[in-house]
């Protein structure tokens, strides 16, 4: 049988993806079926050991993001010292530990990072499905299939997504982002290498319905020990977010936005006003066609006379 390059590309990135998703039966596998799977992050518990930070870069291979890094003073030894950390999420940045301080006794640290929303605003305008739901859950990423549109980046009520330029001399882009580790979750080894690593339990993730559950009696456990503001986030936002918090405080404190509904703008971006950009891109080469030929026409008829 004749087979050209490009289905041999095609059918040995079929093959591939076929191979990534066969579990290994190794240890810590993924819940079995379909059950949305979440993250839960417990502000209460976190101690800003940055362990997740780091296992997110060394699982994704991410650089250190020096650019945007910000010294912070950290208590060592009874010393101060100066740790260098990201001022926010980016292409090479995908989970980040920050500190909250309200003032010089209430502080506590936060961890962020793409929140799988349900109804998310992002895999809304992706034009190329590079971003899509995947069944578990959470909101996954296809990078062969990104065209670098950058709508996901404008999209995002939350920052996540940024672009990250792969090619230097022609500028291709590709889009970046928290994928839940889902080359870990179809290979059997287990969850989000960040919630595996924290060493307190500030991060843990499972079935979303099981961590919905405990993330609600840890916020009454909370409220009963004096933390009047504990709240749960990410119940409802976006449809339900996969990745759920409970926080200390209100959520605007955070900078997470209280209220978070069906992407309306997204909606009509993808629905409406791509579909009306390639019509428009269609009539205009139509007129320029158009132009030409009765332009052509008109210097034939000149050259006759």
């Amino acid at each position: 049988m004749d087979i050209n390059r490009r289905d041999f590309l095609k059918l040995s990135g079929l093959l591939l993806a076929a191979g990534a998703m066969k579990p290994t039966g190794l240890a810590q596998a993924a819940p079995a079926g379909d059950a949305p799977l979440a993250i839960l992050f417990d502000a209460s518990k976190c101690v800003g050991c940055r362990a997740c930070q780091m296992a997110c870069k060394r699982w994704n291979k991410l650089p250190a993001d020096t650019q945007t890094a910000v010294r912070l003073p950290v208590e060592a030894a009874g010393a101060a010292k100066l740790y260098d950390t990201p001022r926010g999420l980016s292409a090479d940045t995908w989970t980040l530990i920050k500190l909250s301080k309200r003032s010089d006794t209430d502080w506590h640290f936060v961890n962020y990072q793409c929140m799988h929303c349900t109804d998310a605003a992002c895999v809304t305008v992706c034009p190329s499905d590079a971003l899509y739901k995947d069944p578990k859950g959470f909101t996954a990423y296809d990078e062969s299939k990104c065209i670098g549109c950058g709508y996901c980046t404008q999209f995002c009520p939350y920052g996540v997504p940024h672009l990250r330029v792969v090619n230097v001399l022609t500028g291709e882009a590709k889009a970046a982002k928290c994928t839940f580790c889902q080359d870990r979750i179809y290979s059997g080894i287990g969850g989000p290498f960040c919630a595996t690593t924290c060493p307190v339990g500030a991060l843990v993730w499972g079935r979303r319905d099981e961590l919905l559950d405990k993330a609600k009696q840890r916020v009454s456990l909370l409220k009963a020990r004096g933390f009047d503001r504990a709240t749960l986030y990410g119940e409802t936002q976006a449809g339900g977010l996969n990745r759920l918090s409970v926080l200390l405080d209100e959520p605007g404190r955070y900078a997470l936005p209280m209220s978070v509904g069906t992407p309306t703008l997204a909606r009509a971006w993808k629905h409406i006003l791509q579909p009306a950009e390639s019509v428009v891109i269609g009539l205009s080469a139509v007129a320029v066609i158009g132009a030409f030929l009765i332009s052509r026409r008109h210097i034939k008829m000149e050259s006759v006379e």
